[in-house]
């Protein structure tokens, strides 16, 4: 199976534009919803902060979901703290959270993290929606404390739609 590239936000619905008041004649199109997974397996890291990419996200995306998932429990360090930030921020999206023992992480942020998600706070973008006018790097920075990890990998996934070029959330015209 091959992988397809598509240029711009997919739309789906059957009534693109509202001609009427009663249901099959009102828009319904929505933006679809992609992903994208970054897999860092943290044996042998020092005690202290490092930080990898997850992923690039487009200019005006909306993020939707983060999905911390230890996949191998932290062996060697007390604590493993992660947080995800945009490189400039470091616990933009998500505060610094243990992640030693395996299993998903529960979200604990608090409402001005899940804000920065779909940029509420932010004008950056046109209509002030999403990440903003620019494409932003997703960086997840890791903190071991006391020794090295022996043992330790951590599945990270960004789910999020995808804003058209004007930066709009969805497309103003077809």
């Amino acid at each position: 199976m091959g992988f397809a590239t598509h240029l711009g936000p997919w739309l789906l619905g059957t009534v693109r534009n509202t001609t009427g008041t009663t249901v099959g004649t009102i828009e319904n199109c929505g933006a679809t919803v992609v992903s994208q997974t970054f897999k860092k397996n943290y044996t042998g890291q020092a005690a202290s902060a490092t930080t990898d990419t997850i992923c690039v996200l487009p200019a005006g995306a909306q993020i939707l979901e983060i999905n911390i998932d230890t996949t191998v429990a932290f062996t060697g360090s007390t604590a493993a703290n992660v947080s995800i930030g945009d490189g400039t921020t470091a616990a933009l999206y998500w505060a610094a959270t243990d992640v030693t023992t395996a299993g998903r992480a529960a979200i604990s942020n608090a409402a001005a993290k899940l804000g920065a998600w779909c940029g509420a706070a932010s004008t950056a973008s046109p209509n002030g929606i999403g990440i903003g006018a620019t494409d932003v790097k997703i960086i997840a920075t890791m903190t071991p404390t006391v020794a090295a990890v022996t043992a330790g990998t951590v599945q990270y996934t960004i789910v999020y739609t995808v804003a058209d070029s004007t930066g709009l959330q969805f497309p103003a015209s077809a």
